[in-house]
């Protein structure tokens, strides 16, 4: 049996439309669809009697979804999100070209909290090239651009033909 591993990020956010609209006009995520829920399993699982929620899902690509959730009932108090506090988390996002997305994200007035930086530590990071961003409830988002790695091909010998 294998480890676990991610099946979907969850966001609470608190105007479902307004974070549906972030994560897939600003960000180009996908969106798949939106619902409503008062199930009872809802109270259980959350450990809050009475629980209802709008929700929205984005596809994160490889299986993985961007959970969207509206609590409707109870209404929760927004969170003061700093990355450097502990138990705070960010999502990290892979892209292919974090220039082209940064210029979008300023023109729409998104709050980046700085240019694109390349990273200059050893290791798997070194080349990264990166910058953090908040959505509309102030969850950190970490854009990530990969060194593209160029694979040159390889020169198969030609073939000869020897006559006799």
């Amino acid at each position: 049996m294998s480890g676990p591993r991610l099946d979907h990020v969850s966001v609470t956010c608190a105007d479902l439309e307004r974070s549906i609209a972030f994560y897939r006009d600003a960000l180009g995520l996908s969106f798949l669809g939106r619902g409503e829920s008062g199930e009872p399993e809802l109270s259980t699982v959350s450990g809050f009697p009475g629980t209802k929620i709008r929700w929205g899902e984005l596809d994160l690509g490889g299986g993985q979804l961007l959970e969207l959730i509206e609590y409707v009932e109870p209404m929760g108090e927004p969170l003061v999100q700093r990355t450097h506090d502990p138990g705070s988390g960010h999502i990290g996002l892979a892209v292919e070209d974090v220039d082209a997305l940064y210029a979008r994200l300023v023109e729409l007035g998104a709050p980046v909290r700085s240019e694109p930086v390349e990273l200059t530590e050893e290791g798997d990071w070194n080349g990264v090239r990166t910058l953090y961003l908040a959505d509309p409830d102030g969850v950190t988002i970490e854009l990530v651009e990969r060194p593209r790695i160029v694979k040159i091909p390889e020169v198969e010998p030609a073939m000869t033909t020897e006559r006799a």
